[in-house]
């Protein structure tokens, strides 16, 4: 990790870090998610509902800058019901998704919101206790498995669980917290950006992942998540197939440890079609053979 004082700070006491950051978020007046939080704040107090933000929002504050702008909020609430919350945000209420999470538009801004009890992982008993301290177990990358209470008493620390989260921000490796998940093409996409987007190496497990189902899936289809997920393209299906042929070359040729991804600049140009790289592994043995000077001394 690069030193810095902010650097020193999160490796000394990153709980405290991340607690005063997503306090800056909620109540800091220039901040353009200010009017959304305090907003959804003044309905949570209405219905005596306990909530955490979850997942990105803090992984950014964190491990990105403490005054990053998510793309979105996720927040999961104890104590509602679907019914509920549904009634609570019918305005801002922009769709229902298949598992009864609700995505709103507060001020302009999406925000993504769920019972605490209808989380995936729970549901599908993957993770046992479902209470708010069981939730970072949930998540399929380390990097968002921590959840932070939305809401504080003054005086009361607020609440912060994610040790695989602060784990990973300390030795800045992306890896697999939980790998069963129904959308493997998604995970691919979402692992090979964000560990970019960190400049974080990618753990074993995850490295092994990303070469095994990334082979599997056509490159137009990981395209396609991309713009679903996203709303843009940020790595073509050229530069994506070419990261994850990488991957798994790296991930084949070494010991079991973190794959440290290639630079913008180096995924720039076009990936060969395969006959082109047959022809030019048949010209590079062709030219090996009748000029032996120039074969590799390393």
């Amino acid at each position: 990790m690069r030193s810095s004082h902010t650097d020193s700070a999160i490796l000394h006491d990153p709980r405290r870090v991340l607690r005063k950051r997503l306090s800056d978020f909620v109540t800091r007046v220039p901040h353009p998610w200010h009017g959304a939080m305090r907003s959804l704040l003044d309905v949570f107090r209405e219905h005596d509902w306990q909530v955490f933000v979850f997942g990105g929002t803090l992984r950014d504050l964190l491990a990105v800058s403490a005054t990053a702008a998510p793309r979105d909020v996720d927040l999961v609430v104890a104590g509602a019901t679907g019914p509920a919350l549904r009634a609570a945000f019918s305005r801002e209420l922009v769709r229902v998704n298949r598992f009864g999470g609700l995505h709103l538009q507060v001020q302009k801004l999406p925000v993504d919101i769920w019972t605490l009890e209808s989380t995936w992982a729970f549901q599908q008993k993957l993770v046992h206790g479902g209470d708010f301290a069981h939730l970072p177990r949930t998540t399929f990358l380390n990097v968002e498995a921590v959840a932070a209470e939305l809401d504080t008493r003054k005086g009361r620390a607020r609440r912060v669980y994610g040790e695989p989260f602060f784990r990973a921000v300390r030795e800045q490796v992306l890896d697999i917290n939980l790998e069963e998940n129904p959308y493997a093409g998604l995970c691919v996409v979402r692992s090979l950006l964000t560990a970019r987007k960190l400049h974080y190496a990618l753990g074993p497990r995850l490295a092994r992942y990303v070469a095994h189902h990334g082979s599997r899936i056509d490159a137009a289809e990981l395209e396609a998540i991309q713009l679903s997920h996203y709303g843009r393209i940020r790595l073509d299906r050229d530069q994506l197939m070419r990261l994850i042929r990488i991957v798994s070359g790296k991930r084949m040729a070494t010991r079991p440890r973190p794959v440290e991804l290639p630079r913008v600049r180096q995924l720039e140009w076009k990936l060969p079609r395969p006959q082109q790289l047959d022809w030019h592994s048949r010209e590079w043995r062709s030219t090996s053979r009748e000029a032996p000077i120039f074969q590799s001394t390393g």
